[in-house]
């Protein structure tokens, strides 16, 4: 025994090393499988945020867009969810000689005559569409009785049933004379709402009506809260138990698409388009108090020629309560403007509008425009001349956006930039 004590030592020795030396494998493979599970794991995360960002892609390019068609645009794949932004502004200087004003009889200075912002899209489905509009102005008009305020000058939610039936309801325009069918006084040629409009037009209001067009021929109409004057809500003293309007047009010729602008362009196909629209409402009888609620009531009737670059305007209109007389009462008027191109990007155009029973019957305009940019820039220059130094407001403020004094008025110079995008 004593003498094999050697050789179990060295047995016992080799033991502890074959033991230390498969200890170390096992550790090895250990953690070669954890190494092994932690990439797969990794992989598998990796895949996840790929598989991720595929479908965001995919959401991006699959159709849905987004960019600048005048205005800023994003519109879902399928084109039931749009949203679009657009920006007018109008900056000018006026130079008004006027007798009998305070201070000095010649006065001029610059403003920010309007801003326009326009949201409108589709929502759910192409067929139904939106508009918000919200208008700064520096001056009271027709539309705007509180100047520098941001208020809503459009509002509407509208369905197109399909075969050329739509149907709006919201803050909108009252069908009525030509510029029923412009949103605001952007793709008007003067830049400003026709002296016409200002002293007949029957203005914007909340209501629902309908339209229905076809290639040659087309017709508005609807119910509203009240004609002619602005509504606060349903229980304003001035809703009227029925404020109806309506408008038809039918056509020769043009595209309704090349009349979305008051004056054809130089090349535009030749066409005319006859226009006739009525009112009725019940103002007075409902509200009788002093002073009364006008009663907008009576027809309007109008032709638009168009050539090439050269568009002649008539309009006749018989009007009970019209925002242009200083008292209620019937009055009649009407409205001769003309325009033409001389070059592709140089216009030239003049306005004769008499109202019956009006401190100045007379009111005439004449300017030119210069375009720039598809017609996004816009620098126009007018004279505006009243025949008569009276009053030119009626039962609603019209001189200011004009570009008039209110009365004593020898002529206005105003010089416009405007600028949509």
């Amino acid at each position: 025994m004593f003498f094999g004590a050697p050789e179990s030592i060295t047995i016992q020795s080799e033991l502890a090393a074959m033991r230390a030396e498969l200890a170390s494998i096992r550790a090895a493979q250990q953690d070669s499988w954890v190494t092994q599970e932690r990439a797969t794991q990794i992989r598998a995360v990796v895949q996840d945020v790929l598989a991720d960002s595929a479908t965001r892609e995919s959401f991006r390019t699959d159709g849905a867009q987004c960019g600048y068609d005048h205005g800023a645009f994003i519109r879902s794949s399928d084109g039931c969810w749009t949203f679009k932004i657009g920006i007018m502004d109008q900056t000018r200087f006026v130079f008004n000689s006027a007798s009998n004003q305070v201070g000095d009889d010649n006065k001029w200075g610059m403003e920010t005559h309007r801003i326009n912002i326009t949201f409108s899209g589709t929502l759910v489905d192409p067929s139904i569409s939106w508009m918000l509009l919200g208008a700064y102005n520096s001056q009271a008009d027709r539309f705007i009785t509180v100047p520098n305020e941001l208020r809503p000058l459009y509002a509407w939610v509208r369905k197109d049933f399909g075969n050329g039936l739509t149907g709006t309801v919201g803050l909108q325009n009252v069908p009525w004379d030509i510029e029923s069918e412009f949103f605001g006084s952007s793709r008007i040629t003067a830049g400003e709402y026709s002296i016409f409009n200002y002293r007949f037009g029957a203005g914007k209001e909340t209501g629902i009506s309908a339209k229905y067009q076809c290639d040659w021929w087309r017709a508005t109409a609807g119910t509203f809260s009240q004609l002619n004057e602005s509504t606060e809500s349903w229980d304003s003293t001035s809703n009227l138990s029925y404020a109806v309007a309506m408008r038809a047009e039918a056509k020769l010729g043009a595209e309704w698409s090349q009349l979305e602008w008051q004056s054809s362009l130089p090349n535009s196909t030749p066409g005319a388009v006859f226009g006739f629209g009525t009112v009725w409402s019940s103002g007075r009888a409902q509200n009788p108090e002093s002073p009364p609620t006008p009663s907008a009531q009576g027809f309007t009737t109008d032709v638009r020629a168009t050539l090439s670059g050269t568009t002649l305007i008539a309009q006749f209109a018989l009007l009970r309560d019209p925002a242009g007389l200083p008292q209620l009462a019937w009055a009649s008027g009407v409205n001769m403007q003309g325009s033409t191109f001389l070059t592709d990007n140089f216009q030239v155009f003049g306005e004769g509008s008499w109202m019956d029973g009006a401190d100045v019957p007379w009111i005439a305009q004449c300017g030119m425009n210069f375009y720039f940019s598809d017609r996004e820039v816009k620098l126009t220059t007018r004279v505006i001349v009243p025949f008569g130094s009276g009053e030119i407001n009626g039962t609603r403020k019209l001189a200011g956006g004009l570009g008039l004094a209110d009365s004593g008025n020898n002529a206005s110079l105003i010089v416009q930039l405007q600028v949509m995008f």
